[in-house]
């Protein structure tokens, strides 16, 4: 079950951050990096992002469960693509209620938002994390290397999954740049602060 679940969870997340990477990168300085504003997202969800993406942050495609989504660089640091995603209880692909949700990302699989991606894949932590509400989740940051074509670059992807009443929701931060150790280095001095800013940000109904 859990592999399964595993998979249909990496395509959905997979699908949304590819959106995003799809984006033009909007680029950050010093003076704007920590330019925030608070968007509505609807149904009293709602998250801080760059000011510099203006509406650029809003899915194109309704249909699917991407909230928002939004990509970001700054000189030096790479880039950045952000997504947040809804996971409806008792629907694919989640497929399972809220009681078993809680226990399955919760303690059984706090790290499945930082599997299945790239190679040379390291774990940096994986923790059992209340929101700023006080709804119940887990957060993880692993790094990895991905081939794209011929080439391939470094990837750090930091998940907070937060079990809120009505849907799991997901939100997905991915800093880019030319090798894994790169990207590591750009996500510990410059894009953690900022991704733990829109994690904190995050309101939910």
């Amino acid at each position: 079950m859990k592999r399964s679940l595993l998979l249909a969870l990496t395509l959905a997340a997979a699908a949304v951050a590819g959106a995003a990477m799809a984006q033009t990168s909007t680029p950050l300085d010093a003076q704007t990096i920590d330019d925030w504003r608070t968007v509505d997202l609807g149904s009293g969800v709602s998250v801080d992002v760059p000011r510099g993406v203006g509406e650029a942050y809003r899915p194109t495609n309704k249909a699917d469960s991407g909230l928002m989504f939004f990509r970001v660089g700054a000189k030096d640091a790479g880039e950045v693509y952000c997504s947040l995603d809804r996971l409806a209880y008792n629907a694919q692909p989640l497929g399972m209620n809220r009681s078993r949700a809680l226990d399955f990302l919760t303690n059984a699989a706090k790290a499945i938002f930082c599997q299945g991606v790239g190679v040379n894949v390291r774990l940096a932590f994986s923790e059992e994390a209340k929101s700023g509400q006080g709804y119940p989740g887990s957060r993880c940051v692993a790094s990895y290397y991905e081939t794209r074509g011929e080439g391939g670059d470094g990837d750090v992807v930091h998940a907070r999954a937060v079990v809120a009443p009505d849907a799991v929701y997901v939100l997905t931060c991915t800093v880019t740049d030319m090798d894994q150790a790169r990207a590591e280095t750009d996500w510990d001095t410059i894009w953690h602060k900022r991704i733990t800013h829109i994690e904190d940000s995050l309101k939910l109904p």
